[in-house]
């Protein structure tokens, strides 16, 4: 038998022709030959195992089955590596030394290598990824007065170039796999070692989520799954931009996941010059998509408004916001911008940030102010750029 390292954590594995002996005694020639096995044979050489968090809980039960494994060792695996966070095969002890031995052999359980952590004076905390193919990505750790918000990313870079966001400048790299967006959360719930309450999980990292639509709902349906992670739906919110039927899909899909996206702009011509999006996905019809499927809706919309100094910060924009909003049940998140040294914006005053919140307070909508944690380590909303 083998052994590496990786991240202080010992994985053991066996010789590809050990097992296939093994194999063969336990479950005769045939089973050799199906699929499962095939992949096996394949590992000698350049290719590598999968990476056992691509697989959805019903492929994983039919994997294991192919390997002649019994149908709940699906359940034992899940309940080890996302239960209880822990992907040394080695330490799944309700799991016979066999199996486990299979599992080492079909399997790479290794998780995604955090390069860097940094944090600032309220405890946000932020790590920095390195993935497979040395691309960088980061999540964050935002501590709450009753429980912890996760922020992950759904892509490295971005492709929808933002003016205000360091992500978008950094342009678009690819999609993150399903196993890469949920590693994060794992890698994230480890700085947490003896944390056992309420974990809020908000897609507003790098990326556009709905851009990664296939990959997402993959890793969301663990992430919330009973058999999964076991987080509510209705602590996850997904934050963006508005690609409008890829958000119809997702609303169908996840009903009781919130929905936030970002306005950031008073009328279409502005948003087109901040967001290029808004050419191609036009605001109207977004607007109108809400609003039509209000009644079918668990929760409000929010609104997501990034304050720029000079830009879309006057009471005049606020005006115009109650137009756009009418008639969709929602709350506005006001965000003074968190300022990167490579773009031009600014944040504006405080006297300017409550005089637009108060105006539309007193139109009768529910406005948080959103001071955001974590400027300091650049942990903050659109400062996530894969920097150390």
């Amino acid at each position: 038998m083998g052994e590496f390292y990786k991240n202080n954590i010992s994985f053991s594995f066996f010789p590809i022709s050990g097992i296939i002996i093994q194999l063969i005694k336990k479950y005769g020639k045939k089973s050799v030959t199906h699929p499962c096995c095939r992949k096996l044979l394949s590992v000698n050489g350049l290719e590598r195992m999968k990476l056992i968090y691509e697989s959805s809980y019903d492929e994983l039960k039919n994997e294991l089955a192919s390997a002649g494994l019994k149908t709940f060792a699906a359940d034992q695996v899940f309940q080890w590596i996302y239960g209880k966070n822990i992907q040394d095969i080695n330490e799944w002890s309700n799991i016979s030394k066999p199996n486990r031995e299979i599992l080492s052999n079909l399997f790479d359980t290794r998780l995604i290598t955090v390069l860097n952590t940094s944090t600032d004076t309220h405890n946000t905390k932020k790590l920095l990824f390195e993935l497979e193919d040395k691309n960088k990505i980061e999540g964050v750790i935002i501590p709450e007065k009753h429980h912890y918000t996760f922020c992950i990313s759904t892509q490295v870079g971005c492709p929808l170039k933002c003016g205000f966001c360091a992500t978008g400048a950094l342009g678009f790299k690819r999609n993150l796999t399903t196993g890469e967006i949920i590693n994060e959360v794992l890698l994230l719930k480890k700085e947490l070692p003896d944390y056992t309450g309420k974990i809020n999980i908000v897609l507003m990292g790098m990326g556009e989520p709905l851009l990664n639509y296939p990959n997402l709902k993959k890793a969301l349906e663990i992430i919330t799954g009973e058999k999964g992670m076991g987080i509510s739906p209705r602590r996850v919110t997904l934050s963006t931009a508005g690609i409008l039927e890829q958000l119809k899909k997702f609303e169908k899909d996840f009903p009781n996941i919130k929905i936030s996206f970002s306005l950031n702009a008073s009328d279409s011509r502005m948003r087109e010059e901040l967001m290029p999006i808004t050419k191609t996905e036009k605001l109207e019809s977004i607007l109108d998509y809400f609003r039509t499927t209000k009644m079918h809706r668990k929760h409000r919309v929010t609104f997501e408004y990034v304050l720029l100094k000079g830009v879309n910060d006057s009471i005049g924009d606020a005006k115009k916001i109650l137009n756009l909003v009418r008639g969709i049940p929602c709350k506005i998140n006001v965000i003074p911008y968190n300022e990167n040294k490579q773009l031009g914006f600014r944040t504006p005053s405080e006297e300017t940030v409550v005089a637009f919140s108060d105006f539309l307070f007193s139109k009768g909508h529910t406005v948080i102010v959103r001071w955001s944690k974590g400027k300091g380590i650049r942990s903050a909303c659109g400062q996530l750029a894969g920097e150390e």
